[in-house]
């Protein structure tokens, strides 16, 4: 009994141990104006070569609500699958991305629009910039926009991601 005891009090803290290495999620507070308006959960979960990734993000302000949701998939650290999702509840602002990798093309459909990224790998996403420092990384892909975007560190271990109309996040 002794014995049966022993391993269990040594298996189970391993196995919780390990289980937790391999998934992380992350909760951050968004801010407008210094005011809190919302909260990004990021869920990262690695087992072998495959990794997913799953961004919730719940925001209001004032009387908008907007939800978003991601979800990506990885094998060997290459998209392999994102759908990204947008609910404003306002007419002609939601927005649903879908893209798929096929071979070494991928193809996005942006709100029903359908383009193709040719002979590429999308190794970094936006997702990633919520668990990893993107170190020596110039640009990442935008799973919601359906393209590239520039980022570039400004020192202190933050890092600028540059919109498409100019707009900047910080990331930290």
């Amino acid at each position: 009994m002794n014995r049966i005891l022993r391993v269990l009090f040594t298996v189970i803290p391993v196995a919780v141990l390990y289980l937790q290495a391999h998934a992380q999620t992350n909760v951050f507070e968004v801010r407008v104006a210094n005011h809190a308006v919302g909260t990004i959960e990021a869920n990262r979960k690695m087992a072998g070569p495959a990794k997913s990734i799953i961004i919730k993000t719940r925001i209001q302000i004032m009387l908008s609500k907007i939800n978003s949701d991601m979800v990506n998939e990885y094998t060997n650290n290459v998209l392999n699958t994102a759908l990204s999702s947008r609910i404003s509840g306002k007419n002609g602002e939601d927005k649903k991305t879908v893209t798929r990798r096929n071979g070494k093309d991928y193809t996005i459909i942006v709100n029903g629009n359908k383009h193709m990224l040719n002979n590429t790998e999308i190794g970094e996403c936006v997702a990633d910039l919520y668990f990893v420092e993107p170190k020596q990384v110039t640009r990442v892909f935008s799973e919601s926009l359906g393209v590239f975007l520039a980022v570039k560190s400004i020192g202190g271990g933050m890092y600028e991601l540059i919109m498409p109309e100019g707009k900047k996040n910080i990331y930290k």
